[in-house]
């Protein structure tokens, strides 16, 4: 089986050996043929990262016959359920499997999609739970009358006009009255 291999860390100062290597033992221990392996120093929060957009457009038409793509763990591929789903689904219409060697998951099998559809519904399931309770919460608390968002900053319009008929710029007087120029202009909205 062509595999291509992805690795990530999070900041430059974090070391990608780790990954490949076991990248690298897990291929020869399940004789996967391993063309490439990616590599990215980046934050896991989105998939806009320089070697996994390459990958991505090395499967998109896929000369190479890559038949899945193994990864160390899943949270190196994708740091959201949503991305993962996302990322995996991709791979799917391509007829693409992933296989994260940590955590035992290898969709080129049907038990091992099944799992891995299993809990990413489990984890939407959390998801939810969390929204549900966090919205009863609020609306709990609005009915106690506890006031939401950030306190109201009480700075006088009167002093705001007469510092600017001083010819005081904003900035400067958003610096003196300790907010953000923006909360000046708004104030002189209203």
């Amino acid at each position: 089986m062509k595999i291509y291999a992805y690795a990530r860390v999070s900041t430059i100062g974090q070391d990608l050996d780790i990954q490949i290597n076991e990248i690298k033992k897990y291929c020869e221990y399940r004789k996967l043929d391993l063309m490439q392996i990616y590599q990215d120093k980046a934050t896991g929060k989105n998939t806009e990262r320089p070697g996994f957009m390459s990958m991505m457009e090395g499967l998109h038409d896929n000369p190479l016959g890559i038949e899945a793509v193994v990864i160390f763990k899943l949270d190196r591929l994708g740091r959201s359920l949503l991305d993962l789903i996302n990322i995996t689904n991709t791979l799917k219409q391509k007829n693409i499997g992933l296989i994260s060697i940590t955590n035992n998951i290898d969709t080129t099998s049907k038990e091992g999609r099944l799992f891995f559809y299993m809990m990413g519904a489990l984890g939407e399931y959390e998801r939810e739970l969390i929204m549900e309770r966090t919205s009863a919460g609020l609306k709990y608390a609005k009915e106690r009358g506890v006031k939401m968002g950030r306190k109201k900053i009480d700075i006088s319009i009167d002093e705001i006009k007469k510092q600017l008929a001083q010819g005081i710029p904003k900035t400067k007087i958003a610096k003196n009255m300790g907010v953000k120029v923006m909360t000046i202009y708004r104030r002189l909205k209203k």
